[in-house]
């Protein structure tokens, strides 16, 4: 019988969906209102999506790349929706922190998946890293289109460039949150950049540690 590996995004992943299960269950007790109850579940779901993926598409998931996902969908979903975390100071900033070092994973993954084998092994470090902090970077740049989008559209204030009373802000406040957000998601990139420029120097190998491989299991 083959001995099952204790993963960190396993045991990950076990923590949150028994956090979320159990705020499942105190909804229920509690009767909190049915979008809690609806988040809460959205929360179970997201955080075993790339768990069912893999089964179904048969692929070994990013070692990586999922416990980024996965941090993130706890301290977004569970934390700071459900639990109000948005509240504390600097907590959006945080999760940007781990959504630039998501989306660089991301980018490698990425780069695995199009570049064939025989170009990926004559790749300097130096290009790897300035390519997956760049794709993050356009990344949260395109989020932030979003955002502008959407209050543009819907009248919404997700880029905070009013206050709660609906008092616009001026100059240099209104950029706060906008650039406060992208230089967040830059510097968990590159923060991971630099990380992994070290490894890939020592081993081009170690980058492999991000990639998709396809699945034999039965």
């Amino acid at each position: 019988m083959k001995k099952f590996n204790w993963s960190f995004d396993i045991i990950i992943l076990i923590f949150i969906e028994i956090s979320m299960l159990v705020s499942l269950v105190s909804s229920f007790i509690e009767h909190k209102s049915m979008l809690y109850i609806a988040e809460t579940i959205a929360g179970i779901l997201l955080a075993l999506a790339p768990v069912i993926a893999s089964s179904l598409f048969r692929f070994n998931l990013p070692k990586f790349l999922n416990a980024f996902y996965l941090l993130f969908i706890y301290g977004s979903v569970y934390l700071g929706t459900l639990l109000h975390f948005y509240s504390v100071p600097y907590w959006d900033k945080g999760l940007h922190l781990i959504s630039g070092a998501l989306l660089a994973s991301f980018g490698f993954s990425l780069y695995g998946m199009i570049v064939p084998k025989h170009l990926r092994e004559h790749m300097p470090a130096g290009f790897l890293v300035l390519y997956a902090l760049s794709f993050a970077i356009f990344c949260g740049v395109c989020w932030e289109f979003y955002e502008f989008t959407c209050d543009g559209l819907f009248g919404m204030n997700l880029q905070r460039y009013a206050s709660s009373a609906g008092k616009a802000f001026v100059g240099r406040a209104a950029l706060m949150d906008t650039m406060g957000d992208l230089i967040a998601d830059t510097i968990g990139a590159g923060l991971l950049c630099i990380y992994a420029y070290f490894n890939i120097k020592r081993s081009s190998r170690w980058l492999q540690g991000f990639y998709f491989h396809k699945s034999f299991r039965f």
